[in-house]
């Protein structure tokens, strides 16, 4: 039979004043030592992955929530109590108000398949995720960064308005951002899976083992290309397209360039930033 965990909180925190509120849980894994596969979307939030040394996903989620405080006696009820405003409430003289965490989060897990949901449509919600070295990443959010370290498996990382921070990763990697950099430094690469980064607003970049071999798709409107590897250049040529009877030649501002005699074709695009590719 196959196993199912799943998992959920929601926490009321009673009695405290403007802060951040922090939960963790830990999953545990149905094959630990197999490869894991970690899905996760933020509407509001950062995404923080870190390898570590053990069995289970740790998720640390942590929400910026401030309850104002009472203010002073601003008028009085009927019955002569006194009361202060808070926004657009009255609040009795010498209470307290009640804050509860704001915080929901689902983890479920079924043979090392990870998924987190979060209600961080309503609320600004940052996860800090551990998991061990040998885990795939899905992981995307709107209005924040990603940053993952020490990972090995298939990524797929988007956001909109954040940047992308990968360091010492491994594996295969297909990211885009709108308004961000992508910063990514390879320990080692899985040769049979093409890769592309791709931002609007920022730089592309990214650091690739001495022994790559690729075909680096490279573009970029608004900026400037640069590498320290020895590429052997190729000018987009012109595309030829027949359709019955109809010819039609096209020119695009594409830049190819091979390295250590080709592989994989690997795509960097930006529109209004540099692409930097690095020897490591």
């Amino acid at each position: 039979m196959k196993k199912t965990l799943y998992i959920f909180f929601l926490i009321a925190a009673f009695g405290l004043a403007a802060q951040d509120f922090s939960e963790q849980i830990a999953v545990p894994l149905s094959s630990p030592g197999k490869q894991g596969v970690l899905k996760v979307g933020l509407v509001k939030g950062n995404i923080t992955v870190t390898s570590y040394e053990g069995n289970e996903v740790v998720i640390k989620a942590t929400s910026g929530y401030s309850a104002d405080k009472n203010k002073d006696c601003g008028s009085c009820d009927d019955n002569g109590r006194s009361r202060s405003r808070d926004g657009d409430r009255d609040i009795p003289s010498g209470m307290k108000k009640i804050s509860s965490n704001p915080i929901e989060l689902s983890a479920s897990e079924k043979n090392n398949f990870i998924e987190i949901e979060t209600n961080s449509w309503s609320t600004r919600i940052n996860l800090d995720i551990k998991v061990p070295s040998n885990f795939d990443l899905s992981v995307s959010t709107v209005n924040g960064g990603v940053e993952a370290s020490g990972v090995s498996g298939v990524h797929e990382v988007s956001s909109v308005n954040g940047p992308i921070s990968m360091n010492n990763v491994g594996g295969s990697i297909l990211s885009n951002t709108v308004n961000g950099d992508i910063i990514v430094t390879f320990t080692k690469l899985n040769d049979k899976e093409p890769m592309s980064f791709v931002t609007l607003n920022g730089d592309v970049d990214v650091t690739f083992p001495g022994a790559v071999k690729a075909v680096a798709k490279m573009r970029t409107d608004r900026g400037e290309i640069f590498t320290d590897f020895d590429m052997q250049i190729d000018r987009s040529k012109p595309e030829v397209k027949t359709d019955g009877d109809q010819y039609k030649v096209s020119l695009n501002s594409w830049v190819y360039g091979t390295i250590n005699g080709g592989g994989q074709e690997y795509t960097f695009k930006s529109m209004q930033g540099d692409i930097i590719i690095r020897k490591k």
